[in-house]
């Protein structure tokens, strides 16, 4: 008989974990805090690997709605730079996505508790809001938010910046004109994404400086809109969320080391590494990191051997993510774009060079 296996975090990471384990016949219940479908902070990009990732589990994100994202273009004050992308992305809502995988994972025998918040790992389980329950094998899959006991080491990027989210109603012209492109608006202290994730329906996500943010959602939107294409995109679009999703405290270029693993416990997702937002990899990772768990676990190997593997896969992705997500802060990065007259081609090369590899399956 297999020994209980406990899901912590009912995201990407969790809920393709639940999925693949339940179409392997191994019983696992999830455990997610949040009682229903909510929105997260998250650039909202399915990479080529991402979407590899989910079409190896027979899940199809096109049939959710998802909107095709093959070029990227980089505005910083009056100078912009435009380039195809080496693959065609899709962008998706959080809330869409994510419980889709959990509606997946449960017709697959997955048990899912939903609103059952977990406060403590112990020797042989978890504590839960609703008491114990015994568990030999943990998918650690809480995403930003960490969990006391396994939280993730203190990195010099923790704190320093704020991440928020905005959905918004645009205007047929603003779609036509935001198309299949991810926008990336560099600004003084952050940048911004915008995409587009349904039909005239626009992701608006900021990560700024917490030394730079002004104190309110309206007043940084304010702040944001003297930029004059920022003002574009917003002209007349209506916020869908009654706040914006928010996040703060994240340790930015965080890899987990097998040195740092506990018997029985395998990190997914930003619990095992926390890349810059800019390069589009978060939702990339979470999946990968499932697969290869889910692929150790079944192969009997342990933790250690995981996050080894993992970190042979992504850590040099995270290296990169991280320099250019220092670079946003130089003065430097906006005089290129209207000095390199190969600045777009450049883009893409770029964009080539953060991808992930493609993932081998645990001997």
């Amino acid at each position: 008989m297999v020994a209980p296996v406990a899901i912590l975090g009912g995201g990407l990471a969790g809920a393709s974990a639940a999925l693949r384990l339940a179409r392997a016949g191994i019983a696992a219940t999830l455990f997610e805090r949040q009682a229903a479908a909510h929105h997260k902070v998250c650039g909202e990009f399915l990479s080529v690997e991402a979407q590899r990732d989910l079409r190896d589990m027979a899940f199809e994100p096109l049939r959710l709605g998802a909107v095709p994202i093959d070029r990227v273009r980089i505005v910083s004050g009056r100078k912009s730079a435009e380039s195809a992308l080496p693959f065609t992305a899709l962008g998706i809502s959080r809330d869409v996505l994510d419980e889709a995988l959990l509606d997946a994972a449960a017709a697959a025998g997955a048990t899912i508790r939903r609103g059952v918040r977990v406060t403590a790992i112990e020797d042989h389980g978890i504590r839960t809001g609703e008491g114990g329950f015994p568990a030999e094998t943990l998918f650690l899959a809480t995403g930003k938010h960490d969990l006391r006991g396994v939280a993730r080491p203190d990195a010099r990027e923790r704190g320093a910046h704020l991440g928020f989210k905005m959905h918004w109603r645009i205007s047929a012209r603003q779609d036509e004109e935001l198309g299949s492109a991810v926008e990336l608006v560099l600004f003084d202290g952050g940048y911004l994404g915008i995409q587009r994730v349904a039909a005239r329906v626009m992701n608006f996500c900021v990560l700024v400086r917490r030394d730079r943010f002004c104190g309110s959602w309206t007043g940084l939107l304010e702040d944001l809109a003297r930029d004059d294409h920022v003002a574009r995109r917003l002209d007349g679009a209506h916020e869908l969320l009654a706040r914006p999703a928010s996040i703060a405290g994240l340790p930015y270029g965080y890899v987990h080391r097998p040195r740092d693993d506990r018997k029985g416990l395998f990190r997914l997702g930003d619990q095992a590494a926390l890349t810059a937002p800019l390069t589009g990899d978060g939702m990339a990772i979470a999946l990968r990191s499932a697969a290869l768990a889910v692929d150790c676990f079944r192969s009997g190997l342990a933790p250690a051997d995981y996050t080894r593997l993992l970190h042979r896969e992504i850590g040099g992705q995270v290296r990169k993510a991280m320099l250019l997500h220092r670079c946003v802060g130089l003065p430097v990065l906006p005089m290129a774009l209207g000095l390199l007259g190969t600045w777009p081609s450049l883009l893409g090369r770029l964009a080539a060079a953060t991808r992930l590899p493609r993932t081998e399956e645990a001997a």
